[in-house]
């Protein structure tokens, strides 16, 4: 054979072997045939709530016995379609009657109630629980899921792996350890010593009962029109706002950002390092550090607050209002007793309740 023929042939078979796998791109570029946008399934977007929705469909079959166990008092024990199985409590204190013979053992079947639900301490329940009236749970208890349609109390040094979902509030006492994603219809109130993940709540007390407001009147948020149309302002470098000014726009700093006690910000801030306020600042828009965070006593902020490593909130801050709820995410964040936050309170690796100063 001609070698210059042999040398083609080789080429052209290696042509062909590389670009094989670009015919279906050249096609799709010409004929644009999978042009339309990707179908997302929406079980997954987020919602907090999801998993308690999910379980209160689930449990519609339970209904008839939850209704006989109510009306006569009694226990009635079974399965679920798919094999789970569960104890319907006619009063709520029966549970604390739960045949447990070890209590490091723990409950093993899913639990339902149709009233206000007692639990007994230092017990492991690895199956969901359903109250509906409210649940009490007893010290050191560590839970898998929690749905109740009236309040939700945990004891003392008590822990949550997957979520829990209270129509009413949800409190903590001290030392427990909140996992999973907590939400509540009405308020979320953390004792000092807890750590969390992800709470969402129209109202968010950290350590205890606070008088902070909703909406301090005298920090009210800009209207919408005049806040979309604020000015940008860039610095470059670091930069401090002194004590009592006020600034009216939206401020990138690409530096570290210090704001003196009393200032206001009219619009949003961005910093490409840590920023620091002192007490009593207002900030009417968002606040964005791509380091760390650390927010001084009395605060208002009205938007967002994220950082990129830590956020630490000092007694008496509230993010957030009533009408516009808010987020405040970071990897870890340090809260001292006395702060609120209206909306979601995200800390993505660790979030704890801290003593103050």
């Amino acid at each position: 054979m001609n070698p210059y023929i042999g040398v083609a042939v080789l080429c052209l078979m290696a042509g062909t072997l590389f670009m094989l796998p670009l015919v279906p791109a050249l096609v799709e570029l010409r004929r644009k045939s999978d042009a339309l946008p990707l179908t997302v399934v929406q079980q997954h977007t987020g919602e907090i709530r999801f998993f308690a929705d999910g379980f209160r469909t689930y449990l519609k079959a339970l209904g008839p016995t939850l209704q006989r166990c109510v009306q006569s008092g009694e226990t009635a024990a079974g399965a679920m379609p798919d094999g789970t199985e569960y104890v319907v409590f006619g009063r709520g204190d029966q549970a604390l009657l739960l045949p447990l013979k070890e209590r490091e053992e723990g409950c093993e079947v899913m639990i339902a109630a149709g009233t206000e639900l007692l639990l007994p301490a230092e017990t492991t329940f690895s199956k969901d629980i359903y109250a509906a009236g409210g649940l009490i749970g007893g010290a050191k208890n560590r839970y898998r899921a929690i749905l109740a349609e009236h309040d939700v109390h945990l004891g003392n040094g008590s822990s949550v792996m997957r979520w829990v979902h209270a129509v009413g509030n949800f409190s903590a006492n001290p030392g427990c350890k909140l996992y999973g994603r907590i939400s509540s219809d009405r308020i979320i109130r953390l004792s000092p010593d807890c750590s969390f993940l992800r709470l969402n709540a129209p109202r968010i007390e950290v350590g205890g009962t606070t008088d902070v407001p909703a909406t301090p009147p005298e920090t009210e948020s800009l209207p919408a029109s005049v806040a979309t149309n604020l000015p940008r302002t860039l610095h470059d470098g670091d930069l401090e706002i002194p004590a009592g000014e006020v600034f009216h726009g939206n401020l990138v700093v690409r530096g570290r950002l210090h704001i003196g006690s009393g200032a206001r910000i009219c619009g949003s801030v961005k910093s490409e390092k840590s920023m620091v306020l002192q007490p009593c600042v207002s900030v009417e828009g968002s606040l964005i550090s791509a380091r760390n965070m650390h927010i001084g006593r009395d605060c208002r902020i009205h938007g967002p607050v994220i950082a990129e490593q830590t956020i630490h909130f000092e007694s008496g801050t509230c993010c957030g209002t009533s009408e516009s709820p808010t987020t405040v995410s970071a990897p870890r964040i340090e809260i001292e007793p006395g702060v609120v936050v209206l909306g979601t309170l995200w800390a993505r690796e660790q979030g704890r309740v801290v003593a103050g100063a």
